[in-house]
């Protein structure tokens, strides 16, 4: 059955209703929290950028850990959810609609941490979109800054053939919804499948959302982030800080901006900490965002979600 490939940014606006029910966050954050937390304090942050940060829950975790703290996504529908989401929190944050691409016009001040999480790169075409993404971060990170990057380990993923990713659901009373995401191999690229049940009323209906997607592998973000002058750069299977795995389901690269943030101690990073269960905070960020006023700003035709 012939599927409609969906451009990006219209495959997440269709996903935006039902995306926190497909990613379980409160065990998503219990995992990487103190990942965070960890990094947040090693290095003494003040202040954070969530790249591509659909419905806002990572932006959340880092005001509850205390930084200034901003999301960015290109899809309307996402910013929406994501602000609504802050709301049910009690945390309040700044979420922008805007475009990676345009990262050095939009914000005046560096962040001493960005992040770009849950495999938005793979909905990058080409490199030379995503060394553009990557140059924008690099110019918006503060001196010794931290540039923060999780995806699917797309090594495995393509040396195995691996189609099928985790189910996942959600039940509200009598409602109950089922996620099976699924890959389709192509030479270049992967069409990317999002097929949900939905049952209501003892009856069962299902729709799919397909869009394409692109691997990248370990050795080529490696090399494509050395080029705009990280100077160092950990690889990790995990968020609990061990070492990458080619066989790993997972790839997470914490890579550092040339220079030295203020405040900043180096420690060496372990295992011992437990999940962040941070209680709702209302504290508002400050303002980062350049004179550009973001409400006047136009649709942007592109962004790669995770």
């Amino acid at each position: 059955m012939d599927r409609k490939i969906l451009p990006t940014l219209e495959f997440f606006d269709q996903l935006s209703d039902c995306y926190d029910q497909m990613v379980s966050w409160p065990t998503r954050i219990s995992v990487e929290g103190a990942f965070f937390k960890k990094l947040t304090t090693d290095y003494k942050l003040k202040s954070s950028l969530d790249v591509a940060c659909s419905t806002g829950f990572h932006v959340i975790l880092c005001r509850r850990l205390g930084l200034d703290a901003v999301g960015l996504d290109a899809s309307p529908r996402m910013i929406e959810k994501a602000r609504a989401n802050s709301v049910t929190c009690g945390v309040t944050v700044d979420y922008i609609l805007g475009d990676v691409a345009n990262l050095s016009k939009r914000f005046s001040e560096g962040f001493d941490i960005i992040t770009c999480m849950g495999d938005t790169i793979p909905h990058f075409k080409s490199r030379k979109e995503v060394q553009r993404a990557f140059e924008e971060m690099y110019k918006r990170l503060s001196p010794g800054g931290l540039f923060v990057l999780h995806s699917r380990n797309y090594d495995q993923i393509v040396k195995n053939s691996e189609r099928f990713i985790p189910p996942t659901g959600a039940r509200n009373g009598s409602e109950e919804t089922l996620f099976f995401r699924v890959l389709d191999f192509s030479p270049k690229s992967l069409n990317y499948n999002v097929v949900r049940f939905h049952r209501r009323d003892s009856r069962w209906e299902s729709t799919v959302q397909t869009t394409e997607i692109y691997p990248y592998f370990r050795n080529d973000l490696e090399a494509m982030l050395k080029t705009f002058g990280f100077k160092k750069m950990e690889f990790y299977r995990n968020f609990n800080f061990e070492d990458y795995d080619k066989n790993g389901t997972d790839l997470i690269i914490v890579a550092e901006k040339k220079g030295v943030l203020k405040g900043f101690q180096r420690k060496k990073r372990g295992k011992e900490h437990a999940p962040v269960k941070a209680k709702p905070v209302v504290a508002r960020a400050g303002p980062r965002i350049a004179a550009l006023d973001a409400k006047k700003q136009g649709r942007p035709s592109r962004q790669p979600h995770r």
